[in-house]
């Protein structure tokens, strides 16, 4: 059975989702970002509502997330086997039925772990052809920065701090997500790696899901800055960070990690989600040995397709 309904039943029926990108107020934030504005609030079940869904159109696609880093099903509890089975069977027929494909980017499955490793073995199942990105993400429970961390970050991190550079968590203004903003793009166009958000897509976002910011200066610079975001329940997610190209050897981006590493254990945050270190599939060597360096954990990340 499936339902389409206004956003606003949606989110009575789900006020609590599992993550910030399956809620129905970062949906309708980016409505405009679907094809003509197509987004779709689906109830799925069989006699009584098991889950939801939340989709939005682009060409001959409906995806969940439409514009986030993952998306998938959305439940009030945990639901069977045959019952996650039987949702996302119903969600392809009504895919099919609008003469579209199907994408789907699940969590890493350290988010939502029963919902998760039950849709990625259910949508395997049903035929849809896999891409498994690698996600990292730091344990906060495990202790001390210095506990986790690999020889040569504590190295280079007794570098930065004698060198006296520190991190500032500033204010959200319009004015300081420029400057962190600023950072993070020339460090992604230096690398030739892509950006998905535009400056107005950060401020316009920043304030609706509480995003908060870092940054370090030098001698007048700013050098290096992070944008995360409260993504779950005990669980932060670093957005966007990186340096200006030119001061790697102050070690700006060992003392940004440490300084969010410890920020949030102390505010009794869980996870701190790294986020991918692949594109496609494809590993990105150096960031993979960044990450792991941190003592960050390497998990998959599913993104499922259908045929037509």
């Amino acid at each position: 059975m499936i339902q389409t309904v206004i956003p606003r039943e949606f989110g009575l029926m789900f006020p609590h989702p599992a993550h910030l990108f399956n809620s129905v107020a970062f949906a309708e934030h980016n409505r405009h970002k679907c094809d003509d504005g197509d987004v779709r609030y689906l109830f799925v079940g069989d006699t009584k509502v098991r889950g939801g869904i939340i989709l939005g159109r682009r060409g001959d696609t409906l995806h969940t997330p439409f514009s986030a880093p993952f998306g998938g099903l959305v439940t009030n509890r945990s639901q069977r086997f045959e019952a996650v089975d039987d949702m996302w069977r119903e969600i392809l027929d009504y895919a099919a039925g609008e003469g579209m494909r199907l994408r789907v980017t699940l969590p890493p499955t350290v988010y939502d772990s029963d919902m998760t490793v039950k849709s990625i073995n259910s949508l395997q199942r049903l035929g849809l052809d896999a891409t498994l990105d690698v996600s990292y993400h730091l344990d906060l429970q495990r202790g001390e920065f210095s506990d986790v961390v690999a020889p040569q970050c504590s190295n280079k991190l007794r570098q930065a701090l004698a060198l006296g550079l520190a991190v500032k968590k500033i204010i959200g203004s319009q004015e300081n997500i420029g400057r962190v903003y600023n950072i993070i793009k020339t460090n992604h166009l230096s690398k030739n790696r892509p950006i998905w958000m535009s400056l107005e897509d950060v401020i316009y976002t920043a304030a609706l899901v509480k995003a908060e910011f870092f940054l370090i200066e030098h001698d007048g610079h700013d050098i290096a800055g992070a944008m995360i975001y409260p993504v779950s329940d005990g669980i932060m997610q670093v957005v966007y960070w990186g340096d200006m190209p030119g001061y790697g050897e102050l070690r700006p981006m060992n003392l940004l990690a440490y300084h969010i590493y410890e920020h949030y254990r102390a505010a009794g945050i869980r996870l701190l989600d790294l986020g991918p270190a692949t594109e496609d599939g494809v590993p990105n060597y150096g960031l993979c040995v960044f990450k792991e360096s941190l003592g960050a954990v390497p998990t998959l990340k599913y993104t499922f397709r259908s045929a037509r």
